[in-house]
């Protein structure tokens, strides 16, 4: 059963300000499927029609929602999204300028992008989908080892490893890869199917069933040609191996050309505030301590999670921090170029990084702080 998470576009009062022709050119394909949600697409220029009858089927999908609908509500999200790093009216000026009428609000554009230029939406939301928060393991190229290029046959082979361990795992065999080029390497998309769901609903009269799905599973991996390294997302050990030895096979010439490495510290918070200190005229302007989990001797575990954590640390124990073993760190960032912070979770035990790392002023501090490093350190057993 599809989900939609409903786009901030597509709501009762903006619906009612677009023009009908552009919802119609948006929904008329699927005009059969709103009749049996008691909608009529054929009726949406008539005064009295239902906007919130229409935002309502939008929000909440059946069994029948059609998968198309699903997808591009998904991409008007991002199209529409005030608050993502997208401007299609700088990075796409042109496209804007075509499709653009003088009468056209705001939604009436992003609609028009979506079902004019959907190449270019599909290649936005994935690119969006890098910036996302999730944890990134770190693979080092060992030395000596190459960088091949990436083509549409090696990408095409980087498939063709995936989709066998994702079918014999009960994710089904589908796997959708999108590359990108960024400014320091590589970026590829990987979109799969994840383990069945069961979730329990009820009907139109008010009765409990349940429904079995499949949900989509997300999977990012960053190459840095710069640095030889790779950051790589996915659940679980034997998944982020599985990328590991098809990332060094397809883009290195071996499976076994990818080690994981020892990149991430917390050390420098033993030196207490001033290890997170900043420039307020750089583009990480502060940085704030916000949890701490460690290990004292004896075994024990402990979190500090109430700001601010160092004087908490120092009234628990003035010697704690020195001592203890430092297992997980969250740190606040905030950024010249956003309002809101940016929380980056630390692991070293892992190796990870968990939250929104893909801005290079952040990798850029940690490196500078001794919470990362660009030396390449492998792990021996790799």
């Amino acid at each position: 059963m599809p989900t939609i998470r409903r786009p901030r576009l597509l709501k009762a009062g903006v619906l009612k300000d677009m023009k009908p022709a552009t919802l119609i050119a948006l929904l008329a394909p699927h005009a059969g499927y709103f009749r049996t949600r008691e909608v009529s697409i054929e009726q949406l220029s008539e005064p009295k029609f239902d906007f919130a009858a229409l935002a309502a089927v939008l929000a909440f999908s059946t069994e029948q929602t059609p998968p198309e609908l699903v997808e591009h509500l998904e991409l008007l999200d991002l199209i529409s999204d005030s608050q993502s790093s997208l401007n299609f009216e700088t990075e796409y000026h042109q496209i804007v300028q075509r499709l653009r009428e003088p009468d056209d609000g705001p939604a009436d554009l992003a609609v028009k992008i979506l079902l004019h230029a959907p190449d270019i939406a599909l290649h936005e939301f994935n690119r969006q989908s890098l910036n996302a928060d999730r944890s990134l393991v770190s693979f080092r190229l060992k030395p000596g080892m190459p960088v091949l290029a990436v083509t549409p046959d090696s990408i095409e082979r980087l498939k063709l490893i995936l989709a066998p361990w994702f079918k014999e795992n009960a994710r089904s065999a589908t796997c959708i890869i999108h590359h990108l080029q960024e400014s320091d390497g590589d970026a590829f998309v990987i979109r799969h199917g994840d383990t069945l769901k069961r979730v329990g609903v009820f009907d139109g009269e008010g009765k409990r069933d349940s429904h079995i799905f499949r949900p989509e599973q997300l999977d990012v991996a960053n190459f840095n040609r710069m640095t030889g390294e790779w950051q790589v997302s996915g659940r679980g050990a034997k998944l982020q191996g599985l990328y590991r030895e098809a990332l060094g096979a397809v883009f290195h010439g071996s499976p076994h050309a990818l080690a994981y490495s020892k990149r991430y510290s917390l050390e420098p918070l033993r030196d207490g505030p001033s290890a997170l200190k900043c420039d307020i005229y750089s583009t990480v302007q502060f940085a704030e301590l916000k949890s701490l989990k460690l290990e004292i001797p004896g075994g024990q575990q402990l979190t500090f999670n109430r700001a601010p954590v160092f004087e908490a640390l120092e009234y628990t124990n003035a010697g704690l921090l020195a001592s203890a073993g430092l297992l997980e760190a969250t740190v606040a960032f905030k950024l010249a170029n956003r309002r809101a912070r940016v929380l980056v979770r630390i692991c070293p035990e892992r190796d990870t990084i968990h939250g929104n790392t893909s801005d290079p002023a952040i990798d850029t501090w940690l490196v500078e702080h001794h919470f990362a490093n660009d030396d390449v350190q492998l792990v021996a057993s790799a």
